[in-house]
């Protein structure tokens, strides 16, 4: 193997059993599992975490359809994409199958409720449904000013075919803006009281992880957690002392589950004023050893950690050096005694350093999330 990433099995039980304290018994949690669990590989997290999770959360249909064949019995929501609207009064054969395995959709127009009755039809099952409510990110959902006229042609569907399960929405800023998110609560508030007049069974969600922690006013009937389960924040404010702040919230104590790891495949001594790597964006500055790594920008290797980037091996900090290429990287080795095979973490720790995902995101100018989402789906993910 080239480049791999190795999955702590005990740290994501231990953050999923964190996040369990602070909701409590009375509330569920829906395992955010999307794109490849956030970098982390979907089926082993997926697999690891199933007895601790009441539901998991997909993007697409695709997602949602490999749990299923791969045996994940937890029911399975998927919150964005599930192929075509309905054309020529047809249904995929995917959302037919999808519908038969109890997946469950998030509905927002008159076009997936036809499309979902269609696949409901074929596949002779209720097709579940959550409806989602845009209460101010702006993105999917029916808004407050459109809920009635909606929910009007909602109940001329056919309740053999079309099962409302549930209501949910999204935060926009629940990690940094208090005075939003109060407002967003209100009008979750405000749909949930016209949705339930005729639906008053349907399970309501909205709290992402920063909004679990922060927000206990937002947990409602289930919490969607997706990077803590993964032990990373996403927010400073999750993970220190609130003390005097606006937020009523409890701390919470996550531990990374991610560790990145590739492998030197060359050593050689270059002279001082040698340029390294395309356009000769590095010269050496004295007489250095350097080490060619196995893994590039291909392997989710940001091109913008050439020169700035850092890595470890045998427990110290090396530089990336020159313009990190698609499919391998060089770094600065001076000194450290480094041979071909040695093993170097690019994520996580090694001896007494370590490097963080914040630390590569802060170097690129993004967010945690980006950085582990990006890395290849194609390298294997080892459970330890």
């Amino acid at each position: 193997m080239h480049s791999w990433v190795e999955i702590s099995k005990q740290n994501l039980e231990y953050n999923v059993k964190q996040l369990r304290k602070i909701i409590g018994k009375k509330t569920k949690l829906l395992a955010v599992v999307k794109a490849n669990a956030y970098g982390h590989g979907m089926l082993p997290v997926a697999k690891i975490v199933e007895p601790f999770v009441d539901w998991f959360g997909v993007a697409g249909i695709g997602e949602a359809i490999e749990l299923k064949k791969n045996r994940i019995k937890k029911p399975v929501l998927v919150l964005n994409y599930y192929g075509l609207y309905a054309h020529k009064n047809s249904a995929s054969k995917n959302l037919i199958y999808a519908v038969k395995q109890g997946i469950s959709f998030g509905v927002f127009t008159t076009a997936q409720l036809d499309v979902l009755t269609l696949a409901a039809k074929k596949a002779k099952r209720k097709a579940k449904i959550h409806l989602e409510i845009d209460t101010g990110l702006s993105r999917s959902g029916q808004r407050i000013v459109t809920i009635d006229s909606f929910l009007k042609k909602l109940v001329k569907y056919d309740k053999k075919l079309i099962f409302v399960e549930g209501v949910y929405s999204h935060f926009a800023s629940s990690e940094e803006n208090l005075v939003y998110t109060e407002k967003q609560i209100r009008i979750f508030n405000r749909a949930i009281g016209k949705i339930k007049n005729n639906l008053p069974d349907a399970e309501a969600h909205i709290a992402c992880s920063a909004a679990a922690v922060l927000h206990p006013a937002s947990r409602y009937d289930m919490i969607r957690p997706g990077i803590m389960l993964y032990g990373l924040h996403p927010s400073k404010k999750t993970h220190h002392a609130p003390g005097k702040s606006e937020y009523v919230g409890k701390q919470i104590d996550l531990k990374p589950v991610m560790t990145w790891k590739t492998e030197i495949i060359q050593v050689k001594d270059i002279v001082k004023t040698a340029f390294v790597g395309y356009g000769l964006s590095y010269q050496a500055k004295r007489n250095m050893k350097l080490a060619v790594i196995s893994t590039g920008y291909a392997d989710g290797l940001d091109r913008g950690l050439s020169n700035i980037g850092e890595v470890l091996v045998r427990g110290k900090k090396a530089k990336i050096i020159g313009r990190i290429c698609m499919n391998v990287s060089m770094i600065d080795v001076t000194g450290l005694g480094v041979k071909i095979g040695d093993e170097v973490v690019i994520i996580g720790k090694q001896k007494k350093e370590r490097i963080r995902v914040e630390d590569i995101a802060e170097k690129i100018g993004t967010i945690n999330y980006e950085v582990v989402t990006r890395i290849n789906w194609n390298l294997p993910r080892i459970v330890i």
